[in-house]
This record gives structure tokens, sequence and C-alpha cells, in this order.
């Protein structure tokens, strides 16, 4: 294995230390080297209270690369607020084949994808923004 990987259980030492605690959640993680944190599975024991993202948005915070591995519609939703891009990865370690992985944003992704003097053709234009 090429990459140092380190699986971290929900309420372990390692787990509390980055907020994965048991008390709110199930689940596991994964580190790896230069700070990726692969988020594999939880379950919030408290649903609607915005625990989840608040802890995504910690790891962030403390400088983790965060990916979230094959998230459920509700998670997905979660990280559309967080602005996470839906990107594909191989981890061979834990499944097979091509897997789904959303990644937080980089922060060029963040901004707009044209400058502002670039107007966009008409017929590229969808026409929803404007007042009819």
């Amino acid at each position: 294995m090429g990459m140092h990987a380190n699986r971290i259980e929900s309420g372990t030492p390692e787990g509390d230390a980055l907020g994965f605690v048991e008390s709110l959640y199930s689940g596991w993680i994964e580190i790896r080297d230069n700070h990726l944190l692969y988020l594999h599975f939880i379950i919030s024991r408290y649903k609607n209270e915005g625990n989840t993202q608040a802890l995504i948005r910690r790891w962030i915070m403390q400088g983790y690369d965060v990916r979230v591995v094959m998230p459920r519609p509700i998670m997905q939703h979660i990280l559309q607020k967080l602005h996470f891009v839906r990107a594909e990865e191989s981890l061979p370690e834990w499944y097979e084949g091509i897997i789904e992985c959303w990644r937080s944003p980089v922060v060029w992704l963040l901004s707009p994808p044209n400058p502002p003097e670039e107007e966009h053709t008409p017929d590229e234009n969808t026409g929803s923004h404007r007042v009819e």
C-alpha cells in the first residue's frame, strides 16, 4: 500500500480527537498522508440538528482535504450546501472499481467560471433570470 491509511472508528481516542464522538455519530473515517480525510460511513444519532455539517466544517477548518465516499441523498444535500463537488476515485483497499467520492472544494472551484466581462452567447441563456 503506497499511501499510509489509518482507519478510525467513532468513539475511539483518535475519533474523539477529531470530534467524531460516539455520543453523536456512528461510523468510520480514514486519514491518509497529506491531510486527506475520507468519510466512509456516518450515522448521526440526532437527525436534522446540523451535527454532521458542523463536523465536516470543523475538519475543513482544521485543514483536512475532506472526501465523502458514496454519500446518500441526505448527505449529498449537506455536501451541496458546503459546495462540495462530485468526483470519482479509486480506493482499491476498500472498494472495487471506481466509486463516487465527493470532495471539499478547492478555493478556485468557488470562483465564478467566467470572468465578469465575458458574456454568454444567447443560445446558452435559459432566460430564467430575466423578467419578461
